[in-house]
């Protein structure tokens, strides 16, 4: 689905399956990041009133008031401000409605009455503005503009009025300029790398589910090839039999069992093509493997690729890279895997070993669906397959497959 972050669009895919912790880790520090601004809408007016004591004692029930209003105000405003920017964050659409986008302007523009005398209050506005161009739905951003000006008119006010050297308040506005301006670019370019990040996990996940469609419009462009004519043949024939059956009976017992041979012929050929369906090429699986884990971030090193096997294991082998592999996808976060392939006396050993495992080996054994079926393909061989974490964090899959007695004598 597409929705509307920022002005603009941004595509999302809703597979149903759980990120990866880069992901999930990313979208945190995006939400911590933007967690700290409410803190600041409340701790720069906070430590602007640090250096207000005459005030204080000059005026301390009134000053108490204006404090505590302007408190609660930045509060409320950074608090509106944060929950569109953790929606923006969430590619969800916007859940801040306008009512409460003009809320949030007019409780800024209540902390900017109170506290115009707060010199440090006056970085706010600038803050505020750095965050709902980028938040709010872009009917807002014209009125924010408008807002971030008028909020800075009481303070520009009395600093003009009083015995502030005009050239100080010159180089304040143009502080509060450069300050607005940095806001801005930090949070954009967090926003941007947001972006990208959703964008790329959106277009692996398009990718797969594309290979996934891409590959049952084949097999089933295979089974029309391969049953298509045998069904016509299969009609037109049985058709026949039925007006002979009475006229002609030998001639129609000849047509049944045409019949039956075109049927059974069939069926060998649908089972052949499962059959092929469901091997897979060593080679090409080690280079699919590659492929697919560069492209998620993960070095590969693969050895003993051109290992020479029988026929019978080099599928089996395929298998077990392939599950190892998709284990590494979809329950680590590896930054390295390392796929090896040797003969050791009369068995082959293929390991599949990463670094970034996030379940142990036992569990996954009995929870997931793959590895049992692949132990099962394993053990019908006569070989054994283990699955167990190495150090603190590694994870390695391992087969060991016996040779063929006629391979075994060769050597």
């Amino acid at each position: 689905m597409q929705e509307p972050v920022g002005g603009g669009h941004v595509t999302v895919l809703d597979t149903g399956r759980p990120r990866s912790k880069r992901f999930v880790m990313a979208r945190r520090v995006m939400m911590w990041s933007f967690g700290f601004i409410p803190v600041f809408f409340v701790g720069f007016p906070l430590l602007g009133m640090l250096g207000m004591t005459p005030q204080m004692d000059a005026a301390a029930p009134l000053f108490a008031v204006r404090a505590l209003i302007g408190f609660a105000a930045s509060a409320g405003s950074g608090w509106l401000t944060l929950r569109a920017l953790l929606a923006r964050v969430a590619h969800r659409p916007y859940t801040v409605t306008s009512r409460e986008a003009v809320a949030s302007m007019a409780l800024l523009g209540v902390l900017m009455v109170t506290q115009y005398d707060n010199w440090m209050a006056q970085m706010v506005p600038a803050l505020w503005w750095a965050s709902v161009v980028l938040a709010f739905p872009r009917r807002e951003h014209r009125v924010a503009h408008v807002s971030l000006v008028l909020s800075l008119v009481p303070g520009a006010l009395f600093f003009l009025a009083g015995d502030l050297p005009l050239m100080l308040g010159a180089v304040m506005l143009c502080y509060l300029v450069f300050w607005a301006g940095i806001m801005l670019l930090a949070n954009w370019s967090l926003m941007l790398l947001w972006d990208v990040i959703g964008e790329a996990y959106a277009a692996r996940d398009a990718q797969a589910r594309l290979a996934v469609t891409e590959e049952r419009l084949r097999f089933a462009r295979d089974m029309h090839d391969l049953i298509g004519h045998s069904l016509s043949g299969i009609a037109v024939k049985s058709e026949l039999a039925a007006r002979l059956a009475e006229r002609d009976p030998a001639r129609a017992a000849a047509e049944m069992r045409s019949v039956q041979q075109v049927a059974r012929e069939a069926l060998r050929e649908v089972r052949a093509a499962v059959s092929g369906y469901r091997d897979v090429d060593l080679a090409e699986e080690i280079a699919s493997v590659r492929a697919v884990l560069v492209a998620a971030g993960t070095q590969v090193t693969v050895t003993g690729e051109d290992v020479t096997l029988p026929a019978e294991l080099r599928a089996l082998a395929a298998w077990v890279v392939r599950e190892g592999v998709t284990n590494v996808l979809r329950h680590s976060s590896a930054r390295r895997c390392d796929i090896a392939l040797r003969r050791e006396g009369r068995v082959v050993v293929v390991e599949v070993h990463d670094d970034g495992a996030q379940v142990d080996g036992e569990r996954l054994l009995r929870r997931g669906n793959g590895l049992t079926g692949l132990t099962e393909r394993v053990a019908a061989v006569g070989g054994a397959l283990s699955a167990s974490p190495t150090g603190e964090r590694g994870f390695l899959l391992r087969a060991v497959l016996p040779l063929p007695a006629a391979s075994s004598a060769t050597e």
